[in-house]
């Protein structure tokens, strides 16, 4: 007999689908992310899962396309595409052109997965354009942060040298540097949410908070540690823009410091350290061996300036560093820049500055809003800005070319745009009618 939370998982997974298909394909899109967050592979109850249903990701993406084609007149949106979208169209396109200009044989899994995760993105982003599913989405986000935190707290995964190495989380951030940096692009939805919701909103991003922040001291991760850094940074300069919401943002991050300084051990603090290199002059071997990955990722792209290729890192670094042979670059941008060429690199940095620039042109266009709805899109375009610095920033510690969340994250912008762009021809509409009535 199937265990208890299989069955309750194995309802929910098929209820998703079907409501997904006949009735809106926003809970496919939230199905989706929370199998994607929490990985039921990955945990106990998902060992006794049937075969079909470990394909969970291409089923629930099957029904988001039939709610789509189902439901597409209820779909909301000006321009078909976006200038981000055709940039991560463009981006796969190179990551295509690579399996023809690179030094490899034969399509790699990274291929024909970021084919999926284009698919699934602009199916989503011509179904997130409402505030209300907007922030359903953010809610999935912190939700499976909250759990995902809590399996920490209780002692799940696997550890390594007294730090949690692998087995929570997401399929794509199992490992501790990736969960580290999930983790931290939570705090600034969490954040934001703390400032504008009611009580019951903050006290479950209170426990969200608190169980994320404990999860990062768990996985002692350096790079996150950077991150994090870069972001508070940043939290502090953009509430320049923030007027009316300063003393609150530099509160939480104030009262967000205390917290971290409380659940952090020795440990955590010991291992900080050595993000500096000692007196003598000496390394690390965790840290030598990323800059040794660094120079062959370099010596690659003066050799191959298109690139060698998905997946043909690992096979070619040891011909410039022996000492790297066989080993990851952590470091998106050198991974991207070594394996897709110098065109490669410009699309991804086109993506990035291009969820900035939206960023900024939301928060401009937030001010010409009623005031409880701009402060919505003002705070949320905030998040995303503090969140992208974050991730971004500790990408320059860890390969995240091909995980899928970056990408989320990076159309984030172009969600929230459609929904204020569905949100002001609301409020024209509503105006018109009152003036109808009132002429009447």
């Amino acid at each position: 007999m199937l265990p208890l939370k299989t069955i309750l998982y194995l309802t929910l997974f098929c209820l998703a689908l079907v409501v997904s298909v006949f009735q809106n394909p926003i809970v496919g899109i939230y199905g989706y992310l929370a199998t994607y967050n929490v990985n039921p592979l990955g945990q106990w109850w998902g060992r006794f899962l049937p075969g079909w249903a470990a394909r969970y990701s291409f089923w629930l993406a099957l029904a988001i396309a039939m709610g789509i084609a189902f439901n597409y007149s209820k779909l909301r949106f000006k321009r078909f595409f976006e200038t981000q979208e055709l940039l991560l169209i463009l981006f796969v396109g190179v990551i295509w052109a690579s399996v023809f200009l690179g030094q490899g044989s034969g399509i790699d899994y990274n291929v024909m997965k970021m084919t999926k995760v284009a698919i699934v993105l602009l199916m989503a982003s011509h179904i997130i354009t409402t505030r209300r599913y907007f922030q359903g989405m953010i809610w999935v986000f912190v939700l499976s942060g909250l759990y995902l935190g809590y399996e920490l707290y209780s002692g799940s995964g696997a550890y390594r040298g007294g730090r949690f190495h692998a087995g929570v989380g997401g399929s794509d951030f199992g490992e501790g540097n990736f969960l580290a940096a999930h983790f931290g692009i939570l705090l600034p939805f969490i954040g934001v949410m703390l400032i504008k919701g009611n009580w019951k909103v903050r006290v479950v991003c209170v426990l969200a908070a608190a169980f994320v922040a404990n999860a990062i001291v768990i996985t002692q991760s350096r790079g996150i540690f950077v991150g994090l850094a870069a972001g508070l940074l940043a939290a502090v300069f953009f509430t320049m823009r923030l007027k009316g919401y300063r003393k609150k943002v530099l509160a939480l991050i104030f009262i967000g410091l205390l917290g971290v300084v409380y659940v952090a051990d020795d440990n955590f603090w010991n291992r900080m350290r050595t993000i500096q290199i000692e007196e003598d002059g000496v390394r690390d071997r965790s840290a030598e061996g990323r800059v040794e990955a660094w120079h062959a990722a370099l010596a690659m792209a003066r050799d191959y300036p298109l690139g060698v290729g998905v997946g043909q890192f690992f096979g070619h670094a040891g011909v410039y560093v022996p000492e790297a042979a066989g080993r990851d670059t952590h470091n998106t941008y050198l991974r991207c820049l070594a394996e897709l060429g110098f065109h490669g690199l410009l699309v991804l940095i086109l993506m990035i500055f291009t969820s900035f620039l939206m960023c900024r042109r939301i928060e401009i266009e937030s001010a010409k809003l009623a005031p409880e709805i701009g402060r919505f899109f003002l705070l949320n375009a905030y998040a995303i800005k503090l969140a992208l610095v974050v991730y971004l920033v500790t990408a320059m510690f860890i390969s995240s070319v091909y995980i899928e969340e970056m990408y989320w994250l990076l159309m984030m912008p172009v969600f929230l745009k459609r929904a204020m762009e569905n949100e002001v021809e609301d409020n024209r509409t509503e105006e018109k009618i009152r003036q109808i009535v009132g002429d009447a």
